[in-house]
């Protein structure tokens, strides 16, 4: 019997015994089941189910007890190593970043950490040029207020080798530590040089802007500065903006705008020099 003859019986049937209200019925659950039929020999696709849901709903369980963090940021990396074009992604590469920031800042003792006594005469960029580190990261890790330093006051100066990858096609920038995922950053805007192609650049110059006039770290405007990292490619810049009612700084024609948060944050961690590849 084709299915013609048996959508024809059916709805008979449905009119006959229960009138207007069988033919409702027909038309809502057996004529959809009547049209798969005349398509047959079409597979019906069956959405598959996105493996990273259960894995990041154990990882927030985790960390909502705060039992196995270790655990839960093993399974953030299994995430974006094993599914990086997974919808759910992006959420895992968002709490690993935050939890490796953390880390990072955390006030806690570590291999890669450094304590320095403040001594009489010392100032945050005396102590940046001694050990290396970026003033901000220094004003960053000890949750200064001001610049201003006292003799005996004990701080803690984190280090780490950091890179940067931007992504063309995925239009997204990713901060690395020692080779490692570290951070990932999504742009509010990303408009790149029409000349830049793949390849090795690095960090030329950081620049804070404030009102139309470059400041430096140790001014009082500096706090509410927009930020610009800028590269050894013309046009390859990657900046915020503080102020959108009253630009500190004109927009650059091209670059990777950021949120002034995201690049407060990212301007403490990089420095002159910072290895920057384009994929």
């Amino acid at each position: 019997m084709n299915a013609f003859v048996k959508a024809f019986i059916i709805t008979g049937l449905a009119v006959t015994i229960f009138g207007g209200g069988g033919f409702l019925a027909y038309e809502l659950f057996f004529k959809k089941k009547e049209y798969q039929l005349a398509k047959k020999g079409q597979p019906v696709v069956t959405p598959t189910p996105d493996p990273v849901l259960p894995m990041l709903q154990a990882v927030r369980q985790h960390l909502l007890t705060g039992d196995d963090v270790p655990s839960a940021r093993d399974t953030l990396v299994s995430i974006i190593q094993s599914f990086p074009a997974s919808p759910s992604s992006d959420e895992a590469r968002q709490i690993l970043g935050t939890l490796n920031l953390q880390a990072f800042f955390s006030p806690d003792p570590g291999p890669n950490k450094t304590e320095y006594i403040v001594a009489r005469g010392d100032s945050i960029g005396r102590i940046a040029a001694k050990t290396k580190a970026t003033p901000e990261l220094i004003f960053k890790a000890n949750g200064l207020s001001n610049p201003t330093l006292h003799p005996g006051r004990r701080l803690i100066i984190p280090s780490g080798q950091f890179s940067l990858t931007i992504n063309l096609k995925k239009q997204w920038v990713t901060l690395l530590n020692r080779g490692a995922f570290f951070k990932w950053y999504k742009p509010l805007d990303f408009k790149m040089p029409p000349r830049l192609m793949p390849g090795q650049y690095k960090v030329s110059e950081k620049i804070a802007w404030f009102a139309g006039a470059r400041v430096g770290f140790g001014d009082k405007r500096y706090l509410g500065s927009s930020r610009w990292i800028v590269t050894n490619h013309s046009g390859l810049i990657i900046f915020s903006e503080t102020n959108p009612q009253a630009p500190n700084a004109p927009k650059p024609a091209t670059g990777i705008m950021l949120s002034p948060a995201d690049l407060e944050e990212l301007f403490a961690l990089v420095s002159k020099s910072t290895p920057l590849v384009v994929e």
